[in-house]
């Protein structure tokens, strides 16, 4: 790949912009203000307690059905990137109760998004 000079400095780099230390400092500056306006994890709901929740919910499943997703519009299948998921969104009036988790594979999690669950995918 042909260096090109940074963007910040003019220092050739292979990077596609910026030489390391300036798309640190870029990436650092970006994640700065995607938490100003979204919060953090902590603001949004994703506190320890979600995260010791979110634990036990993990190692209950896979202790019962193993690395297997129950499938959101798709057939249930095996995974080893598995994920809790709420089942109404926080951002939507859910909770952080086990009653409001499930596990689902980060495909499957991602394919839902923020869709309630009586939506069909094709």
């Amino acid at each position: 790949m042909p260096k090109r000079p940074c963007l910040r400095c003019g220092r050739l780099t292979t990077n596609p912009s910026r030489c390391d230390y300036h798309q640190s400092e870029y990436m650092a500056q970006r994640q700065r203000q995607r938490d100003a306006v979204r919060g953090s994890a902590s603001q949004r709901g994703y506190d320890s307690k979600y995260r010791r929740i979110r634990a036990q919910v993990l190692k209950a499943h896979r202790a019962t059905n193993g690395e297997w997703c129950e499938g959101w519009g798709v057939p249930a299948h095996a995974s080893a990137d598995l994920t809790v998921d709420h089942i109404t969104p926080l951002a939507a009036g859910g909770t952080n109760r086990r009653e409001n988790l499930r596990v689902l594979c980060r495909s499957c999690n991602s394919r839902r998004g923020s869709k309630p669950d009586g939506f069909t995918v094709l």
